[in-house]
């Protein structure tokens, strides 16, 4: 009964998003979503700074740019996983029937 407990526990969307792209289990951070992007946003601006000290900095609208096509990338990739994982089912279920 337990490994089916932990099966159950592991099912989150953070969990099926971490083993897919790093082959790894569920993180154990349970910080919200604007939580963990503050905390690295805050220290990349913190890196930055060392170099450039201009708040305007070249670099924070290129991450600002890669941030944002890197999600778009994601998304449209999550979407068709999605697609795809209802597509099994379907015909699982049809199967089944």
């Amino acid at each position: 009964m337990s490994q089916i407990k932990d099966i159950f526990e592991r099912a989150t969307i953070r969990g099926i998003a971490d083993y897919l792209l790093f082959g790894t289990g569920p993180d154990k951070d349970d910080r919200d979503y604007e939580e963990r992007m503050d905390e690295i946003y805050q220290r990349f601006e913190t890196a930055v700074a060392k170099y450039d000290s201009n708040p305007n900095s070249e670099l924070l609208d290129l991450r600002n740019e890669l941030t944002s096509e890197t999600a778009s990338v994601y998304m449209e990739i999550g979407l068709q996983i999605g697609i795809l994982l209802m597509q099994e089912i379907k015909k699982n279920i049809d199967r089944e029937n």
